[in-house]
């Protein structure tokens, strides 16, 4: 269930050395690559005061770009930008809760669909997002490409699938992960919708997708239960929730 990626943060913290060697070695190795891609109107700034081209433009002159790399934010792309992830495979974590916590802008999901690029949805980390829930980005997927490209931009099967088949076909592991087929590895959630706040919606995936974010009744990974009735099976809520308290006190001191 373990998975080792290569993974500088992002293309104005560390040198071009540091990332062409990365590239090398995650391909040496056979291993995927991992960065933030054109997350901010000032990385785009920086890249080009510094090394004269764009995000884009400065990854894939080091080797970034591939069926074998992925991506997060990828708010400022370029049409250009846009056919050369698709055509060379390169996948894109979509995290819109953060790029709206950071007001970075809303990235052009639905051309990057359109024109074939792998796409999925993140979170990002708790230094910008403090609501790490991967099923509310469904909602703010939806909404974000809607407010960017119109009310037909982002049917909400289509949010659903970036958190599915999207993920999965970012990481590679389409044919594991994703969907309900004989064979994959029973990666299911079951998800609450008979409670008050999604009463009256007709369409279940419209209730999971655009209404409150239900409960979690059940998860299971590879066919193991994480949650049984919406509680942690293999792991204490409580107990983690003081270790993460205990944590962030360290930090802040």
């Amino acid at each position: 269930m373990t998975r080792v990626a290569i993974a500088p943060c992002s293309p104005f913290s560390v040198t071009a050395d540091l990332l062409r060697e990365a590239a090398v070695l995650a391909r040496d190795l056979d291993v995927r690559l991992h960065t933030h891609g054109a997350e901010t109107v000032e990385e785009e700034a920086f890249c080009r005061s510094r090394f004269g081209m764009s995000p884009t433009d400065y990854l894939e002159s080091l080797g970034w770009l591939g069926p074998d790399v992925w991506m997060a934010h990828c708010v400022h792309l370029s049409d250009d930008d846009v056919a050369r992830f698709a055509a060379t495979g390169t996948g894109v974590a979509h995290c819109p809760s953060s790029n709206a916590r950071l007001a970075a802008g809303i990235a052009p999901v639905r051309a990057l669909i359109d024109a074939g690029a792998p796409v999925g949805l993140g979170v990002d980390g708790a230094a910008s997002n403090e609501h790490g829930r991967l099923g509310s980005e469904i909602r703010q997927a939806a909404l974000m490409a809607r407010l960017r490209d119109g009310a037909g931009a982002m049917p909400v099967r289509d949010a659903l699938r970036l958190a599915t088949m999207g993920g999965a076909r970012v990481l590679g592991r389409e044919a594991e992960i994703g969907s309900l087929e004989a064979g994959k590895l029973a990666d299911i959630a079951l998800w609450e919708l008979g409670e008050v706040e999604h009463a009256g919606i007709a369409d279940p995936v419209a209730a999971l997708g655009l209404g409150s974010l239900p409960r979690v009744r059940r998860l299971l990974v590879q066919g193991r239960d994480v949650v049984v009735d919406g509680e942690l099976a293999r792991a204490d809520a409580r107990e983690i929730a003081g270790r993460v308290e205990v944590a962030a006190a360290a930090l802040r001191g």
